[in-house]
């Protein structure tokens, strides 16, 4: 398996510094003091100050920062040691030495919104507008090689796990690998004019088409599946859905901002999808969705906050204060750590997989940078502060009292009675409806509704169908199974909360099936016939009526039904080679199956007939012409007979008997054609018996 999988410690070490000298184009400051960085951190952007800050994955503490002088905005590419620094008004890029704080190359790219795709030693330099692709050199900038160039406009490229860059063309509607600086086979992923992006999910492409709701799974091997994506997802908007540029495991999360901010989570490991509905003001202000572990973190620019929902558990969302007003978030994952940046502020959080969080001030200049020197500092711990659970909602305000001519004293908030009045109101409507496609069912888990007194809680289906259990009661699981629907329809799901007043309904669901994009079938067997071959398989786990098969290779079929197949037509005393993938509604799996099957002619002995009267000739060919070889008359001897041919009719004078069949042969008496009548075969058919068609 080529995936590449991260490791969640990458060797940080970065600084982002330009050296006067070596770049007084940037005009960035530097600290003679050459402060060494921790290991796990990252470099984030504060727009007010000018300043890229260094800050700690440990402990959440800035040690280090650079001044930008000229006070332009610099956007910041750090991969493991690699640390380049972009100018995207202009294409202009340096790259950072981290261990001598100093600028080892700058080059003028010359291009606005140069994108630059880095992986380990891998490195390229993407023109989007112009379509040219150019593989660099991370340590030098310098190019390699000749520059590639594919239809423009070309969208956001990635390197998977093998070194390989994905880039999507939106002319094509496809995606072409580039490897060694050069094009290979495209990838269909959509129409032309369908905008793509790509995801590299544990070091593997994963391609959603927005627009057809699909995505596009291409596994280690090069075989390509798709996994059918929840209608919703075509009314993303202008742009298309979100996605990020990668993540570390099978998980891939897709958010449609549009008008309904619905948020999809695949899997690509067991191809279930699953669905729910961030609860925003302005959904089209929601950014690119990152994740970590299963918690999945929805950057907000309405609020400058982050949307947590956990993607195991389902529920309602939380929400996590990062900038103190609204305003961009930047959200990436670096080192096995989630990291969020008010860029226009000095705020910023680290949150790790089990979502404790450290709080960053990006303010902090008592630390290395343009003029100051380090101050000592402790040793950071080596695992962040521990909270109870993952990140919630700032805290209320501690209420502050005094009396007349006093000083002020603190006292914590009054905590509520823990035994209310039960409220005669009616109670909120359930929230967060979670739809989870799995093998013949959907998993419905909720968020309980609030306020009011609940007594159960039920489930209406779009569709025909039936849910377990038949009612949850108020205190929970708030969980249903709904079965029996159809694989070929999506279904949204409402939950109901019954009072003594009435009831209340949830918003629909997104639209999920019954069903998962199928595995791989097995036993994958081609048994070998004139010309042909009968094949056979045992279908995936979880395979029904509607699961049909893709055959292709030595020959192509698109829907086969059942677990067989016969193949005709193919050309004898050849080796033939055949892959089969299982699809349904909800998809295809890229995993296939091989088989081969070899059409060797099956040489069989028969002995010589009707050889009393005259002598047998054996002929150069499947006609009555010429002489090969001779069998004297009276002679009947074994012969092999390789194959039959259809030729010109021969009688034969002692028997009377016609046949347009010859049989190639091998004799002492020499090698050629015979005719059928003059040979001892199985009667009926063409070819006879065993025997098959000479193809050669």
């Amino acid at each position: 398996m080529l995936r590449g999988d991260r490791t969640t410690a990458l060797i940080a070490g970065a600084a982002a510094v330009l050296l006067v000298a070596a770049a007084a184009w940037l005009g960035v400051g530097v600290s003679s003091a050459n402060p060494k960085l921790a290991d796990v951190g990252a470099w984030l952007w504060t727009a007010a100050r000018g300043r890229i800050v260094h800050v700690n994955g440990l402990s959440g503490e800035v040690d280090g920062y650079l001044d930008d002088k000229a006070g332009r905005r610099l956007r910041v590419v750090q991969d493991g040691g690699n640390v380049l620094l972009v100018d995207d008004r202009t294409g202009n890029v340096s790259r950072v030495e981290p261990s001598r704080l100093e600028v080892d190359q700058t080059r003028d790219f010359g291009a606005a919104g140069v994108q630059l795709a880095v992986s380990g030693n891998m490195a390229y330099a993407i023109d989007p507008a112009a379509g040219k692709i150019q593989q660099i050199d991370p340590a030098t900038l310098n190019t390699l090689g000749n520059p590639v160039t594919l239809p423009a406009p070309l969208g956001a490229a990635r390197i998977d796990g093998g070194g390989r860059l994905w880039v999507p063309v939106t002319a094509r509607g496809e995606v072409v690998p580039v490897s060694g600086g050069t094009a290979a086979e495209p990838v269909k992923a959509g129409e032309p004019g369908e905008e793509l992006s790509v995801t590299i999910a544990g070091g593997l492409p994963v391609v959603v088409n927005s627009r057809a709701a699909t995505a596009t799974i291409i596994g280690a091997d090069g075989g390509v599946g798709e996994i059918t994506l929840p209608k919703g997802v075509t009314r993303a908007g202008a742009g298309g859905a979100l996605t990020p540029a990668a993540t570390e495991g099978p998980l891939v999360p897709i958010l449609a901002p549009g008008d309904s901010g619905l948020l999809v989570v695949i899997d690509t490991g067991s191809n279930s999808v699953l669905g729910t509905k961030i609860a925003a003001a302005d959904p089209a202000r929601l950014g690119v969705p990152q994740i970590l572990g299963s918690k999945v973190y929805v950057p907000d620019r309405g609020t400058g906050s982050l949307i947590v929902w956990d993607s195991a558990d389902g529920g309602r969302p939380t929400t996590l204060r990062v900038a103190q007003r609204p305003g961009p978030v930047d959200v990436f994952v670096k080192d096995g750590l989630l990291w969020a940046n008010d860029e226009n502020g000095d705020k910023a959080v680290v949150i790790d997989p089990e979502g404790r969080k450290h709080d960053i001030d990006k303010g902090d200049s008592d630390v290395p940078g343009p003029s100051t020197t380090p101050k000592p500092r402790p040793t950071p711990s080596r695992q962040p502060t521990r909270t109870t659970g993952p990140p919630l909602p700032d805290p209320d305000p501690v209420k502050t009292t005094a009396r007349p001519g006093s000083t002020p004293t603190r006292e914590p908030a009054k905590t509520p009675s823990q035994s209310p009045t039960p409220s005669a109101s009616a109670p909120g409507a359930p929230g967060a409806v979670t739809a989870r496609s799995g093998p013949g069912k959907v998993t419905i888990t909720f968020g309980p509704s609030t306020g009011g007194r609940v007594e159960r809680y039920t489930l209406k289906a779009s569709g025909p169908g039936s849910s377990l259990p038949r009612s949850v009661d108020a205190g929970g699981p708030f969980r249903f199974e709904f079965t029996g629907g159809s694989c070929a329809d999506e279904y949204t799901f409402t939950v109901v909360a019954h009072w003594a007043g009435g009831e209340v309904e949830s918003e629909p669901s997104a639209g999920a099936r019954p069903c998962v994009a199928p595995g791989a079938p097995t036993g994958f067997q081609a048994k070998p016939r004139n010309r042909g071959a009968e094949l056979s398989w045992t279908a995936p786990e979880g395979a029904d009526a509607a699961t049909t098969y893709e055959l292709a290779g030595a020959a192509a079929a698109e829907a086969v039904k059942g677990t067989s197949y016969t193949v005709e037509g193919l050309k004898n005393n050849h080796k033939h080679a055949f892959t089969l993938k299982a699809k349904n509604a909800a998809g295809e799996s890229p995993e296939v199956v091989t088989a081969e099957v070899d059409l060797a002619y099956p040489r069989q002995q028969y002995r010589n007939a009707s050889n009393d009267d005259t002598n047998t000739l054996i002929r150069p060919g499947p006609s009555k012409n010429g002489t090969a070889g001779t069998i004297p008359k009276g002679q009947y001897i074994t012969l092999t007979v390789i194959c039959q041919v259809r030729g010109e009719s021969y009688t034969d004078s002692s028997t009377g008997r016609s046949s347009d069949i010859w049989n190639r042969i091998e004799s002492q008496y020499g090698n050629g054609y015979l005719n059928d009548t003059l040979v001892a075969t199985p009667d009926g058919g063409f070819p006879e018996g065993p025997l098959f068609e000479c193809t050669d």
